[in-house]
This record gives structure tokens, sequence and C-alpha cells, in this order.
């Protein structure tokens, strides 16, 4: 079902200030967004996602201080070896416990909402965040929430009923959902090699091949929706993206340079998801509501991002700047260590765009506006062709409507099954 309100729509720098200046009227669009009284209890958990990752980073930069100050090389290295978490998964995690969270209280009267809904919201992030102050932060929020859900009449029977379900449900979303991705590890295979085909970094093995293999949240499988083959290598077709990347990159502008960089610089998911929510704020979307559509934007975008390195492994296309060491990439922004075709980025924003336009139609073009701009920020930035970026939107959107399908076929209560 599709929300039946109207959506102000922002530009992207005006729901992501900390990334620009932002001239009065913008600034005071957005405190009006994120001091809304009626921020729900899912709203309210997904937007404390990027204060826990900045809290995980400091953690682990004192601890790294810290051991180099006694030259503890041991603890160093597991340092090095416990990566953040990433974002993906932290916000795919999150809005699946949510979503089932408030299912699993609909209709309920022994059992408060807002409690079940933060209490599956803490159960999921401290199962990802085992630093102790992240946890104790989590914890801090989460007996404010509780604390909240237990004033009034009998409203402590509820609210305890309302923990002991979220903490069920958590731990039952955690089991059936899929393992976590990851990008780097070991691998034995061989990198094909010829005319127009990728080549990785030396002794840098490709990055992200594992996930061909991931199991998906909503597609059947990985290679569903693959894309068919780029334009062949030599082909006036493949010639004439390789040139236009190298004109972009001869004349690239400051503008085009900023965006390659702002988008370069930080997560999508943490952009999109404050996107998201904004507009859910805006809204007054209600905590079922919001719990759908932050599920199925993350699930679908989660996808989205399988299905590419999917695509991408199956191809092992060339980068343009592997094409022709001309081209320089924009400052700041470095290659990435896996083929082109077709971009994550354009993936991931393609699903982002659909997702959002279903439950906002009115505001659809708005979200494709900052869709094409992050897909574009590849293409000004070196590092990808336009096939990379047309392909990887048109595959997102694919996704995502498939995975919207697919939620109202109820796949995403198939943790149910889960004990």
């Amino acid at each position: 079902m599709r929300i039946p309100t109207r959506l102000l729509a922002l530009p992207l720098l005006m729901v992501y200030p900390e990334r620009a200046t932002l001239n009065a009227q913008t600034q005071a669009a957005y405190a009006l967004a994120h001091s809304a009284a009626d921020t729900t209890v899912t709203v309210r958990w997904n937007r404390l996602v990027p204060r826990f990752v900045d809290e995980f980073a400091a953690s682990r930069r004192a601890a790294r201080k810290a051991a180099a100050a006694v030259g503890d090389s041991a603890a160093l290295r597991r340092i090095a070896m416990t990566p953040p978490p990433f974002l993906f998964r932290v916000y795919t995690l999150l809005g699946v416990a949510q979503y089932a969270a408030v299912n699993s209280a609909r209709d309920n009267r022994a059992v408060s909402p807002d409690a079940a809904i933060a209490s599956a919201s803490a159960a999921v992030l401290t199962q990802i965040y085992t630093d102790s102050a992240v946890r104790a932060s989590i914890a801090r929020e989460l007996s404010r929430d509780l604390e909240q859900a237990r004033s009034g009449s009998r409203r402590a029977e509820r609210a305890m009923a309302g923990q002991h379900l979220g903490e069920d449900v958590a731990s039952r979303v955690i089991a059936w959902a899929p393992p976590p991705l990851s990008l780097a590890g070991p691998w034995s295979g061989t990198i094909p090699k010829g005319p127009g085909m990728w080549y990785s970094a030396p002794g840098v093995p490709p990055i992200g091949i594992g996930m061909t293999h991931a199991r998906p949240w909503l597609l059947d499988s990985a290679a569903q929706f693959r894309p068919g083959p780029p334009p062949a290598y030599g082909s006036p077709a493949w010639r004439a993206a390789l040139n236009e990347v190298k004109r972009v990159a001869r004349e690239r502008t400051p503008e085009q340079t900023h965006i390659a960089q702002l988008w370069n610089s930080a997560d999508p998911w943490e952009r999109w998801n404050d996107v998201a929510s904004t507009a859910l704020l805006r809204h007054h979307a209600s905590d079922a509501d919001a719990a759908r559509v932050l599920a199925v934007l993350n699930a679908a975008a989660t996808d989205a991002i399988i299905a590419c390195f999917d695509a991408k492994y199956h191809y092992w296309t060339i980068r343009p700047s592997q094409a022709d060491s001309t081209i320089a990439l924009a400052d700041s922004v470095e290659l990435p260590n896996f083929p082109s075709y077709p971009s994550g980025h354009a993936c991931s924003a393609g699903a982002f765009d659909a997702v959002l336009g279903h439950y906002f139609p009115q505001d659809r073009a708005e979200f494709t506006r900052i869709a094409e701009e992050q897909a574009m920020s590849r293409l000004w930035g070196g590092i990808h062709y336009r096939f990379d970026d047309d392909e990887g939107l048109a595959l997102g959107r694919v996704v995502a409507r498939y995975g919207v399908e697919q939620e109202r076929r109820g796949r995403l209560s198939a943790w149910r099954a889960a004990r």
C-alpha cells in the first residue's frame, strides 16, 4: 500500500547538511524535519545509526592509539581484523527487525508496539556492534524508549511484553537473515585474461567476488536479473563511451569534481536512509508504514548490490582508466579493485530511487534526480563508463520493483519459520 501523503522534496544537500554548507532557508527546513515532535520509534532508531557508526569509529581510534602507545602488536592486529560493519547490513537488519516487530505487535493490546520496535532495534544493533561503548549507548537509548512505554496505567505490563516480543523477533530475524556479506577474503580462482578484460591491482585479490554467491533478501538468486553484456571491447559504442570518460576527465568542472568526491566519501546507505526518514517524518508516517518503507528500501538496495557483483564478475569489464592510462581520476577518488560493469553506485541508486518512488509517487522526479547524480558521480570521477551507470540504474530499479512485489507476497515475513 502506498503512503497517501505528499513529500516536500528536498535536494540531496538539504537532507545531508553535514556534507555541505547550507543557506539559512535550507538549514531551517532541515531543522524542522529533524525536530518533528511526532518522530516514530522506527524512524528514531533509523536516525540513530550514524551516531553509533561515529561512536564505533571513535572507539576504534582510541583502542588503536592505546595499543600503539604500548607497542601491543597483537591488539593492533585484532583491531585491523575487525572492520566496521557494512552499513547495508546494519540498515537492512534494522529495517527488517522493525518490520517484524510492527507486524507481530499489530492488534495485540497486551503488547506495547513502541517497546517491541525499540527492543527489536536495540537487539539487532547490539548483535552487530560488539564494542562495549556502542552497546552502552544503544542500551541508554533503549532505556529511554522503555521508560516512555511504561508510563501510565497498566503500561508497564505492556512495555515488558513488548520488550520480550521485540527481543524474540530480533533473534529470529537474525537467524533467518542472509549471512554477512564479505567484500574481501581468500580467493583461489583465476582472473580471465584478454583484450577488454579487467585486471586486479598487483598482489590484491578481487574485492567482492564472494558476493556472487550471496543469498539475497528478496531476489530468488543473484543472477535472476543479470543484464546483457556491455558494448564489445573495441566496438564503436565502446570507443564512444571511453572517449566520453576521457573528455570528462580532461574538462571536469569543479562542480563535477565536488559531486564525485561527495558520493565517493560517504556511504550511500546513510545518505538514502536520511532521505527516506526525512520523507517519512514529513508525511507523519505511522510506524507500520515507516517500517515497511525502510525494510523494503534497504533489502532491495542490498539485493541490487548482490546482483551488481554477479554481473561484474560475469563480464569482467575493464575500467576506463585501465583501458586508457591518460584518464585521470578526480582528486580523492580511488579506483575500486573490481570490474567496471555495471556501476555499484548506480545499482544501489536505482533501487533506492524505485522503492521511494513507489511509496512517494508524487515525488519520484526528485528521487530520480538524486539517483542519477549518484550514478553520474562515477563517470565524473573517471572510474565508470556511461553504460555502467545506465545499466546499473536499470538493474537496481528492476530489483526494487521485484522486491516491492515480494514484500506484498510475504517474503519479508519468512523469518517466522526461524527458531
